[in-house]
């Protein structure tokens, strides 16, 4: 497969989601919501094939995916439009974070889309502590919601696709087929319980010291 740049490897990676890596670092945003009525929630699950790597819809009952043990996460996707990026991007979060959203954005500004927020990250890379402090810095006179959306030929919610797709039993049983079958059945593995580590039974006399030294060839002189 060869080696890639690490500037490729991240754009791959983090291609169109909305991702702060560092603690402090932060990002002004405009959050693509006009209204409380506009977020939306998914179960989906994250699949690696040879033909698709990303999240998909559960296709509910008879989903290949939870027939292979992929467990279904609810998530919502977040849409912003990164102001120095100048890209729609997705912020990915799980159903935890809507009350932060809703404190933090919809109980003060209730279309959102209207100005201009900064979201700071307070956590390391990894941690699982990590929070993200979000707060309005000024109005939207940089380019409003329909000015977006028309410069990216974008729609909601059609635009979504590009964060998680929506497939057919067929297409989702053709991407498994080809994909790493450990890692897709690896929420199969039992749980692991500690058990404690048992001593050894001695069955011979270990031998003295000297006994060893005896057998213990002299050492070769290679000068």
């Amino acid at each position: 497969m060869g080696f890639k740049s690490i500037e490729q490897y991240n754009e791959e990676k983090y291609n169109g989601k909305f991702v702060l890596k560092n603690d402090g670092d932060f990002a002004d945003v405009i959050f693509l919501y006009q209204s409380v009525k506009d977020v939306l929630v998914a179960d989906v699950h994250y699949i690696k094939s040879a033909d698709y790597s990303g999240y998909v819809h559960c296709n509910g009952k008879g989903c290949p995916v939870c027939a292979k043990g992929v467990r279904v996460q609810t998530k919502l996707f977040v849409p912003v439009y990164n102001i120095t990026e100048g890209e729609i991007q997705f912020w990915d979060r799980s159903t935890s974070f809507e009350p932060q959203l809703y404190t933090d954005v919809f109980s003060k500004y209730p279309n959102p889309s209207e100005f201009v927020f900064r979201i700071t990250r307070h956590g390391f890379l990894r941690d699982i502590n990590t929070t993200y402090r979000i707060i309005a810095i000024g109005n939207n006179i940089a380019k409003s919601y329909v000015e977006i959306l028309s410069e990216k030929s974008a729609q909601f919610p059609d635009y979504y696709e590009n964060i998680c797709r929506e497939v057919d039993a067929v297409t989702l049983s053709s991407w498994l087929n080809n994909a790493n079958s450990e890692k897709l059945a690896i929420t199969n593995l039992p749980d692991y319980i500690a058990t404690p580590r048992r001593t050894p039974l001695v069955t011979s006399k270990i031998p003295d010291i000297d006994m060893i030294n005896e057998d213990i060839d002299e050492p070769v002189d290679f000068n």
